[in-house]
């Protein structure tokens, strides 16, 4: 069973470029965040996870309560990242190495209980 990894962030779509505040709102450098870290985990990882961009600015969020509450307690610091289901990393602390020395760790976590598991 795959990693489900979930980041939670600010990912305009391909029309927010049209907006003329798009240099200084943050949406070309989550443009960017939108367009690789994806890409990079599913390079590196392949079908071990299960990746999920979520858009705070969207309902979907709505669907994820402790995100919700997670933002409402401490602010906006995104991205945040997710997984199974459990908030592990925000902000500055997801960078793109960060979040791989994370999964990193938990797919041999994964890997560790699956050979118990199947002595």
């Amino acid at each position: 069973m795959p990693l489900d990894i979930k980041l939670f962030g600010y990912y305009p779509g391909a029309n927010c470029t049209s907006c003329q505040n798009f240099e200084g709102c943050g949406g070309k450098a989550h443009l960017w965040d939108f367009q690789s870290i994806k890409a990079k985990l599913i390079e590196r990882y392949g079908d071990r996870v299960r990746v999920s961009l979520v858009d705070v600015f969207t309902d979907e969020v709505k669907k994820f309560p402790p995100v919700v509450e997670y933002i409402r307690t401490y602010g906006l610091r995104i991205p945040i990242l997710m997984l199974e289901d459990e908030i592990i990393s925000c902000g500055g602390e997801a960078s793109d190495n960060a979040v791989f020395e994370i999964v990193d760790y938990a797919l041999a976590e994964m890997a560790k209980e699956a050979a118990v598991a199947g002595h």
